[in-house]
């Protein structure tokens, strides 16, 4: 089906730039703004991997702040787990734990829970939600279903509303062709294992992989010999003093 064309009024320049910004642990730092809305995301995060029998679970840590400049506020958020299932037969993907979010000027939380599918029966992708105004303690809106499909929010003014989030309009990111990026842009580097994996030639893949992983950690080493450290090119390290 065929999707409607989106009108210059309802276009938006996003910028958006990501840079691992640390190597041990593997720290990478995220940056996205939208002017005409003067809103801007700033985030870091490094993953941690565990391996479930057929599973393998990959848990986000760090958090994000959504600064909304209009009304001076900042929302700061953590992110869900990641679960890749069935790894040996028919992969599929699926969030899950808790995500907060809570905003100091406003004084409101949420919390979003993302349940994983049980062994037996169940539905994948379910979410639940809860917003709280902290001061009163009194929860305003609770919102439940899938966060890839229907979700339903009800507030306590008996006010109900329902979103298909599966009708959103998804817009594909524009990127600059291969030739064109640096090289130690993701997809530059990745290309040849990326290819490799497309083709189902996993021995391909694996030795690019290797000698990617190689370079990376000659150039380590070079660096802690010569005592040069790392040095980011879009992100400053920030110490933030406890009081």
């Amino acid at each position: 089906m065929a999707q409607r064309p989106i009108g210059k009024s309802d276009c938006y320049l996003v910028r958006f730039v990501a840079e691992q910004v640390s190597h041990h642990p593997p720290v990478s730092g995220f940056y996205c703004e939208c002017k005409e809305k003067r809103m801007c995301v700033n985030m870091h995060v490094w993953t941690k991997s565990k391996y479930m029998g057929m599973s393998v679970g990959v848990s986000m840590v760090g958090e994000g702040v959504l600064h909304l400049l209009e009304h001076d506020e900042e929302y700061v958020f953590t992110l869900p787990s990641a679960y890749a299932r069935s790894i040996l037969s028919v992969p599929w993907v699926e969030l899950g734990g808790k995500v907060t979010i809570n905003c100091a000027k406003s004084g409101y939380s949420a919390t979003v829970t993302f349940h994983t599918k049980p062994l037996y029966g169940g539905k994948v992708h379910r979410v639940t939600a809860e917003v709280k105004y902290n001061q009163t303690g009194t929860i305003v809106c609770k919102a439940q279903g899938e966060w890839n499909g229907m979700l339903e929010f009800s507030y306590n003014s008996r006010e109900k509303k329902v979103i298909d989030t599966s009708k959103l309009p998804i817009i594909k990111k524009r990127i600059r062709p291969i030739d064109q990026q640096g090289r130690y842009e993701s997809r530059y580097l990745w290309q040849h294992v990326t290819t490799s994996l497309k083709a189902g030639n996993m021995d391909t893949a694996t030795e690019h992989k290797h000698l990617l992983e190689e370079r990376q950690r000659s150039e380590d080493k070079h660096r802690a010999a010569t005592k040069t450290p790392w040095k980011p090119k879009y992100f400053l390290k920030e110490v933030r003093k406890c009081t």
